[in-house]
């Protein structure tokens, strides 16, 4: 059983007995929320960040052991759909990964854990906070037509009326390692910090299970012991929310939407989110599978009660599921674009639960998360005095954020600072799903030719000096390459409450993603070509 169910049923009684409490539970006894920790004295680093190199003994050596992770990831599900929109649905191809595992602070990686409970609920207040939303996106709404779109159905469910209280918020919070060296002991010290955070595009969960006991595979392999990599199941974890959001609906006759599309990579992880569901409810639940503009040609809203039903056979929408993000690129130009709008507003509206709502979809743009570096803003959604370690811990994994709406003298040095040193920069609209970032000389440039309204759309980030190590990369149809690595650690939450009254029925903190870049490119997208699955080599 999952840490969300254990929790689930042990907080059933206490929502009931005591909606209001609502704050996040104080740290585990012995857990080190200390910034800028060096590692343990008893560690080689040079030795440890090379030893998946170190392992490895010749080129035959090598070969081997990649057929074995690559034959491994076929025959356990490690596998996606081909990057290729022509791709029929009988290709698929084994998953861009690391040979092993990549080494990774332990102090650092429990402390990104141990916050994450503290974001879930965060982003389910901001996401519940009308008011605030709306300001947050003042300066965003003229300036992109598309989040546009999503604010405007936001506030028109709102102004109708919330049909469905009952949301799911499924997180992904990512962070980098920042190494910060000592001045006077010349000593590498480490602090985790936060680079974004999704609400929305958090797929290919089951994935991550499999990548980790392949790890543990490879390790064996080598002769080495599995124990500093750690447990991680987070598809077990959104099954079991799915599952509880189900029986909440109370319809035994219910379906299960999950949000698609034609071409994506993660559909075989679908399938078996999807498969999952189906067993642990004994075959009750049956899952659907629609695209946004599926949906309004499959599914109709009932006049009568705002249900969301099949029109096929009556049958009632009691969840839906999306990793599709409410703030990645979306091609407004297309004839089907105002159709996938009507699509999820036709959602929006209905009672289905919505995994997560739009609200909560839209609640995670670098612009909200600027804001929420601010104490003063912070101390909106944790208010009580009990909540000061709360918002101490959360502050202490935020990077340098910045926005540019003003016109005051402090921007304005602000600006000119990025422009005449973007190296110490990244440059950032309001998008998730990665890339449309600006780097060095094209900080300057942008910030150039930027109108007033331009900048206020977009934010500064300290650029972070991330920990690099050595291991080998396995691709589909590529010899393994030995490569300098970046890892990028991802944190999953989830948080079952209800959005009108405040009030949380389980939250919790499962399973980890773990994704390496390579070191000389700022940008680290795996379809791409420029980054691999990875998982965590504890020291």
């Amino acid at each position: 059983m999952s840490n969300f169910a254990l929790l689930f049923i042990a907080t059933l009684f206490i929502h009931f007995s005591n909606a209001t409490n609502n704050s996040p539970p104080a740290e585990e006894e012995g857990t080190d929320q200390r910034q800028g920790e060096n590692t343990s004295k008893n560690v080689d680093l040079k030795s440890i960040k090379s030893y998946a190199v170190d392992a490895v003994k010749d080129k035959k050596h090598l070969d081997e052991l990649a057929l074995y992770a690559i034959e491994w990831a076929q025959n356990n599900g490690l596998v996606l759909r081909k990057y290729d929109p022509k791709a029929s649905a009988d290709t698929a191809e084994f998953a861009p990964i690391s040979l092993f595992p990549s080494p990774f602070p332990r102090k650092a990686f429990e402390k990104a854990l141990s916050v994450q409970k503290a974001m879930n609920l965060l982003y389910f207040r901001v996401a519940n906070d009308h008011e605030f939303l709306m300001e947050s996106f003042k300066d965003l709404v003229p300036m992109d037509e598309h989040i546009a779109k999503m604010v405007e159905i936001v506030k028109e469910v709102r102004e109708e009326g919330i049909r469905q209280p009952i949301t799911l918020l499924i997180q992904r919070a990512d962070y980098l390692l920042n190494v910060v060296t000592d001045q006077s002991s010349g000593e590498e010290k480490y602090e985790i910090k936060q680079v974004e955070v999704n609400s929305g595009s958090v797929a290919g969960l089951s994935l991550k299970r499999r990548n980790s006991e392949l790890h543990r595979q490879m390790l064996r392999q080598v002769g080495m012991d599995t124990a500093p990599s750690p447990d991680n199941q987070p598809d077990a974890a959104l099954v079991e929310a799915l599952h509880m959001a189900w029986e909440i609906f109370g319809d035994p006759n219910a379906v299960v939407l999950i949000l698609s599309t034609t071409f994506i990579p993660y559909k075989f992880d679908q399938r078996q989110i999807a498969t999952e569901l189906e067993q642990i409810s004994d075959g009750k639940i049956e899952c659907i599978f629609y695209s946004l503009q599926g949906t309004m040609e499959n599914l109709h809203l009932d006049p009568n009660d705002f249900s969301l039903r099949q029109n096929s056979d009556g049958r009632r929408v009691a969840v839906v599921y999306s990793n599709m993000s409410a703030l990645g690129y979306r091609p407004t130009f297309l004839k089907t674009y105002e159709m996938q709008m009507e699509g999820r507003r036709m959602i929006e509206r209905s009672t289905a639960i919505k995994a997560p709502s739009l609200a909560i979809g839209i609640s995670c743009t670098k612009k909200i998360q600027q804001l929420l570096t601010k104490p003063e803003v912070l101390r909106r959604f944790f208010s009580r005095e009990e909540d000061e370690e709360t918002i101490e811990k959360i502050q202490s994994v935020f990077a340098g954020l910045w926005g540019m709406e003003k016109d005051d003298q402090k921007t304005q040095d602000l600006i000119k600072d990025a422009m005449e040193r973007p190296e110490n920069y990244v440059l950032k609209p309001n998008r998730e799903c990665g890339g449309h970032n600006y780097f060095d000389e094209k900080i300057t440039e942008a910030l150039q030719k930027f109108t007033r309204e331009e900048k206020a759309a977009h934010i500064l980030m300290q650029k972070l000096r991330p920990m690099t190590v050595e291991n080998y990369t396995l691709r589909p149809l590529a010899e393994p390459q030995k490569a300098t690595l970046v890892p990028e650690l991802g944190v999953y939450g989830f948080l079952l409450g209800n959005e009108v009254d405040g009030t949380v029925m389980a939250n919790v903190q499962q399973g980890y993603h773990f994704r390496s870049k390579l070191a000389h490119l700022n940008e680290g997208g795996i379809g791409a070509g420029l980054g691999v699955y990875d998982t965590a080599y504890l020291f």
